[in-house]
């Protein structure tokens, strides 16, 4: 009789919710999964559901064959943030009972007033309720259309006899917006997808189009459309709603731009972690333009750690004397304003160059400046790069607003195998089911924690049965004598050059670390990290935290020798809850 009919994508989080919902009414429940990777079709399993693997292709697309797939006369098309409400549900038992003893409806479809949840308010102004919605209908009676030919937005069911459609009353619940970052994505996707609707449609944009559509946006939402009844969630919308109007027709505006744009490099020239925590403005970029060139300039000793992002295309290296390295670029992104390529990028006639306004050297050099102070509030120092790309017109850091978003950006593989980083611990067997990577050293850019604490660290997991591994440079072995002269520590303090480092740290189960360059590039390989941090400026988690999995220690305490006065008991059990 009813087939309820759902696309997702990673929608693990919402689909429970969803399918509990039409649980007793719908005879069949079908799932097309464009490629899930977050438990997604464990939950379709869970609930009976049929699940069909499709590309995404657009919306009315991804519908309509959706809608296909149902064996049953009647559909009920629900996306996976959509759940019916009490009153919906018996109102659709009880339209389900009349369909089947009737032998014509007076209708062919059914609209449903659409109710909206806002961090946990549900929203009826703004232009946001009752946003009626064609869900159910019987088959060959219409289809899916985008709002005009080729769109990706917009979609709505489109009855082939407009007459014949009914209206029901019980409200369909959209939990959409369950944090302030869902919406940033929500709005950065849609204001991309739109400014590719109007393009195809032919419409421009000139310089002032984007802010008067911005006010145009907030005054009919927040004003025309009663937005304000909604108190400060209503504002808050409206405000949003006019950013994505922004920015939708900012990137339509900048789009004939892009079109001749072919290679933009990105400045970090300072430590490695430094890189590592940049490196997401290359997936970022490369995730609106694919077919962008990104050259990666970088000192000598970061140039394998830029090679080995999956999104960087080229890397050049920055010696601190010739200043070549800016040529031929397109536009450049100074994530680290090193004065002199500022100047150099200024004078080879970069034609855009982007950087932050609070330096005197790019307030002077700079052609696109982005305002944005960490004085008050600290930013993570990735999303601070990301948004530094919205100088170049790409709303990066409203589409990659969290942690949980970047490390989808890096697509980094380490530059040895696993054999190559094994011989490099000098280990005859197979070490990394055990391997965990201590990294005491920090060259004073942390407060770092003692290395009698990091000794007795690695004594209790040696104690645990897991293998010891010291890294760390020559310079630094003055200091590590005592604890590297112990039988059970391997010591590779030293001994190995960039490459064999990534290697090490891509293939251990664990890095324990200050706020360094290894913690960052274990990290970002995916490593477990157990990271140690002063809780205040300028070397806060808040600012400098890595991005992968593990976890953070922090405190504001001095140990009586000197450094952090994190317990080793502490590490020890945050390391070995990992390990397990």
């Amino acid at each position: 009789m009813l087939s309820v009919v759902i696309i997702a994508k990673n929608e693990a989080h919402n689909l429970p919710r969803c399918l509990e919902s039409v649980k007793g009414l719908a005879d069949e429940v079908v799932v097309v999964d464009s490629g899930s990777t977050d438990g997604t079709l464990d939950v379709c399993a869970q609930h009976g559901a049929t699940v069909h693997q499709r590309p995404f292709t657009t919306y009315a697309d991804q519908k309509n064959w959706a809608a296909d797939q149902a064996s049953h006369p009647y559909v009920l098309s629900l996306d996976a943030d959509e759940s019916l409400s009490d009153d919906l549900l018996q109102e659709l038992m009880a339209w389900k009972t009349r369909a089947g003893s009737a032998d014509e409806l007076p209708f062919e479809a059914w609209s449903l007033p659409r109710l909206t949840s806002y961090l946990g308010t549900w929203v009826r102004h703004g232009g946001w309720y009752p946003d009626r919605k064609i869900r159910l209908w019987r088959q060959g009676t219409g289809d899916w259309q985008p709002a005009h030919e080729g769109g990706m937005l917009h979609e709505a069911w489109v009855p082939r006899v407009p007459g014949r459609v009914g209206q029901l009353k019980g409200d369909l619940h959209h939990r959409s917006y369950h944090h302030f970052s869902d919406h940033f994505r929500q709005l950065a996707k849609f204001s991309t997808l739109g400014a590719a609707d109007a393009r195809l449609q032919g419409r421009t944009s000139h310089a002032l189009k984007p802010w008067l559509r911005m006010v145009f946006q907030w005054f009919k939402q927040a004003v025309v459309q009663s937005g304000w009844r909604d108190g400060a969630t209503g504002l808050r919308i409206a405000r949003w709603s006019a950013v994505s109007a922004h920015w939708k027709w900012r990137q339509v505006r900048a789009a004939r731009a892009w079109d001749s744009r072919q290679t933009v490099g990105i400045v970090r020239t300072d430590a490695l972690g430094d890189n590592v925590l940049s490196l997401p403005m290359a997936g970022a970029l490369k995730a609106h333009h694919p077919e962008v060139k990104v050259v990666w300039i970088c000192k000598p000793y970061a140039a394998d750690v830029a090679r080995a992002c999956g999104h960087v295309d080229e890397v050049r290296t920055w010696d601190g004397a010739c200043h070549d390295v800016v040529e031929g670029l397109d536009a450049v992104v100074f994530a680290f304003p090193e004065p002199a390529l500022v100047r150099a990028a200024a004078k080879v006639g970069v034609p855009v160059r982007v950087a932050t306004g609070r330096r005197w050297v790019t307030a002077m050099h700079a052609t696109r400046r982005v305002w944005r102070s960490r004085k008050t509030t600290p930013v993570h120092e990735t999303l601070q790069g990301l948004h530094l790309l919205h100088g170049l017109d790409v709303p990066a850091g409203l589409r990659f607003p969290e942690a949980s978003d970047w490390c989808g950006l890096l697509a980094m593989a380490p530059p040895l195998d696993a054999s190559a980083a094994q011989a490099a611990t000098g280990l005859s067997d197979d070490p990394w089911s055990r391997t965990v990577v201590l990294h005491p050293g920090n060259h004073g850019s942390a407060n770092g924690w003692s290395v009698d604490r990091f000794q007795d660290l690695g004594r209790r997991l040696t104690e645990a049965g897991w293998v010891v591994a010291v890294t760390g440079t020559e310079s630094e072995r003055g200091a590590l004598a005592s604890w590297l002269g112990e039988p059970e520590v391997v010591d590779l303090v030293g001994k190995l050059d960039m490459p064999g480092l990534l290697g090490v740290l891509a293939h251990a189960n664990l890095c324990v670390a200050s706020s360094t360059g290894p913690l960052h590039l274990a990290s970002a390989f995916g490593t477990p990290v157990v990271g140690l941090y002063q809780a205040q400026a300028p070397f806060w988690p808040a600012r400098w935290a890595p991005f992968g999995p593990g976890v953070v220690l922090e405190t504001r305490q001095e140990a009586p020798k000197g450094g952090l006065g994190i317990s080793v008991q502490d590490v020890s059990e945050a390391a070995l809850g990992l390990l397990a």
